[in-house]
């Protein structure tokens, strides 16, 4: 949020291959839990098209695919890599449920439920880098400040404990200090953060969201963790529909479309599915977005 967010060493982004029209290019990935896995098929359709990045900006469990891909090269053989690793993902590696755990949680004795060290393993497993700063494709994360109650960009420090911040669920993982801050999971102020790559110095900007925009598609939720998430669903689409109202006008802005069937964000059982549909519908997109871009440049 301009104005509100507090940079640590945003620095300036290089430019890459995508700039070879003179265009900045940002990919923004968004929070929601398993649904990270549409990111996979977006980001491979992105690829096909020879679509990289300059910069890459994300938060929750696009933290994760961004700091995955920022580690490595910007190819379809990236994009199938982190297939494979959603596709092996099961929901005990990431909330591995202890009873110790639950009832510290429950009795005030702990601010979390679930630990973090299988979050923090998977993070170590895949990360290439030690500090944000050295990413070769310039890497922020949004994180919220509990102390200061405001979100906060990460674009250097260590780079597992960003990432671990930038996806720990409030309430749900314990918090982590970074610099005498304490961070959570910025998608609770800020899921889809368009704003920051604008004021990065983006005019083209990709959008990866795990939503439908309008919601209409998505199946009632049974689990507790579930209907959280989708009671947050309005305030997280009101603020997405108003950043895309806002910045559509300053930059180029395309939002792939979140194909989800009905997967709910706490099951991890349909990654390959999710991945499909997200890049059959980003395909898709991606060859209507470029034609008429064509048509605009040559009328």
């Amino acid at each position: 949020m301009r104005g509100h967010a507090h940079s640590v060493a945003a620095g300036t982004s290089r430019q890459g291959p995508a700039a070879g029209d003179g265009l900045h290019t940002a990919f923004v990935l968004s929070g929601g839990a398993s649904l990270g896995a549409l990111q996979v098929g977006m980001l491979q359709a992105l690829y096909e098209r020879g679509v990289v990045p300059d910069l890459l900006v994300a938060t929750s469990v696009g933290a994760l695919n961004a700091a995955f891909i920022a580690s490595r090269p910007q190819t379809v053989t990236t994009a199938r890599e982190l297939g494979r690793v959603w596709r092996n993902l099961q929901r005990e590696d990431i909330f591995p449920v202890s009873m110790s755990a639950l009832l510290g949680g429950f009795c005030g004795c702990r601010n979390h439920l679930v630990p973090d060290r299988g979050l923090r393993r998977l993070v170590r497993r895949h990360l290439e880098f030690e500090d944000l700063a050295d990413a070769a494709v310039p890497l922020h994360l949004v994180a919220f400040d509990l102390a200061a109650g405001r979100e906060l960009l990460l674009s250097e420090g260590p780079a597992v404990e960003a990432v671990v911040a930038a996806a720990s669920m409030p309430g749900v993982f314990p918090p982590v200090e970074i610099a005498d801050r304490c961070l959570i999971d910025g998608g609770v102020v800020n899921n889809t953060p368009i704003s920051h790559a604008v004021d990065l110095g983006a005019d083209r900007i990709f959008v990866l969201p795990t939503r439908d925009p309008d919601g209409l598609r998505e199946r009632s939720p049974q689990r507790a963790f579930d209907t959280a998430m989708h009671g947050l669903g309005p305030l997280i689409e009101g603020r997405l529909q108003a950043e895309m109202a806002r910045y559509s006008r300053e930059v180029e802005l395309v939002v792939l479309p979140a194909a989800n069937p009905g997967v709910q964000p706490t099951s991890f059982d349909h990654a390959d599915r999710l991945i499909n549909e997200a890049l059959i519908a980003a395909r898709a997109q991606l060859a209507r977005h470029i034609g008429a871009r064509h048509l605009r440049l040559v009328s």
